[in-house]
């Protein structure tokens, strides 16, 4: 199945500590949480919330969709969402990770789903 090869690419990227691909209507059709601390299909739906509202906000001002999301925290946790048409992949990674590895990857990956 092409989700499990994603994410195995995935998983295999320096820093890498959880994963959820949800469906365009932000259900959680994947889930790997790792060994992480973050409950992840709660920090999934607060960012898919937050990716959701800003893209409406890009709308209002007259620019086009979002694809990505990136947050960085003081502690260095660092969330990424993708978005394709029919999918969004969250992701958590440490900021000590190959953060350039994951950004070609989860554009890749979307293409394939």
């Amino acid at each position: 199945m092409e989700i499990d090869k994603i994410v195995k690419d995935i998983q295999e990227i320096n820093g890498y500590r959880g994963l959820a691909i949800l469906s365009r209507e932000g259900e959680i059709i994947y889930m790997d949480e790792g060994e992480d601390r973050v409950d992840l299909a709660f920090a999934s739906s607060i960012f898919t919330d937050t990716f959701y509202t800003l893209n409406g906000a890009t709308i209002d001002i007259g620019l086009s969709d979002l694809i990505r999301l990136e947050v960085e925290t003081e502690d260095g946790a660092v969330f990424l969402i993708y978005r394709s048409g029919t999918h969004s992949i969250f992701t958590i990674f440490n900021s000590e990770g190959n953060i350039s590895l994951a950004r070609i990857i989860l554009s890749k990956a979307l293409k394939r789903i």
